[in-house]
């Protein structure tokens, strides 16, 4: 074989060599689970979903604004308390969205549903609203204690203002309390879905009706 024809076959190979090798490869890292929040209208009365809004100038157009979070809340990732006072989150899982995000789609499920309002939307919309909304989250976690599985826990502190007149209508507060069931995912998940629809419950209770 002449010599050029063998640095061409060398080079060749060069070439093959390391896509044969990648082909190979698997990677070891653990593929996240994504959880949705699905508190929305189950988080209101029986009789809400089929009560019609009011009528006339009575009913009134409600924007809802992004949650403002808390330090550490601000993410997609499953925040946890773990019995030594350290902050964590569930390894491999996340929510669907972050947070804030996924909260002001519960929100304005819940208060669509609730017949309460003439139109509610987000606050990001090119339509304008008598009145303004903000949520802001201080408690979303899963917290263990010395044993057992942990308990979930949701603190909401909300506005409700007048846009016009930049006035304050009335303040909100919601705490829930929800143990899981199991240490698994699953009923921890269900945990998260229970505390947030009895805090928005309480939200519910404390707007205009």
């Amino acid at each position: 074989m002449k010599p050029s024809n063998r640095l061409c076959l060398l080079a060749q190979l060069c070439l093959v060599l390391p896509l044969a090798a990648c082909s190979g490869l698997r990677s070891n890292e653990v593929v996240a689970q994504t959880y949705v929040l699905q508190a929305g209208t189950s988080a209101l009365p029986a009789d809400s979903a089929n009560r019609a809004a009011p009528a006339g100038d009575t009913a009134q157009t409600l924007a809802i604004a992004r949650p403002v979070a808390a330090s550490g809340y601000d993410t997609d990732r499953i925040a946890v308390l773990r019995a030594d006072g350290r902050f964590d989150s569930f390894s491999a899982s996340r929510w669907a969205g972050d947070l804030p995000d996924v909260l002001q789609t519960a929100l304005i499920d819940t208060q669509r549903a609730s017949g309460s309002w003439r139109a509610v939307f987000a606050d990001t919309t090119p339509f304008s609203a008598e009145q303004l909304l903000q949520i802001e989250v201080r408690q979303f976690q899963a917290e263990y204690g010395a044993s057992g599985p942990p308990v979930v826990h949701v603190t909401l502190e909300g506005t409700l203002g007048q846009r016009s007149k930049r006035e304050v209508l009335r303040t909100l507060h919601a705490e829930s309390r929800v143990g899981a069931k199991e240490d698994r995912m699953g009923p921890v998940i269900a945990a998260f879905n229970a505390a947030l629809a009895d805090a928005l419950q309480q939200l519910q209770t404390q707007l205009p009706h």
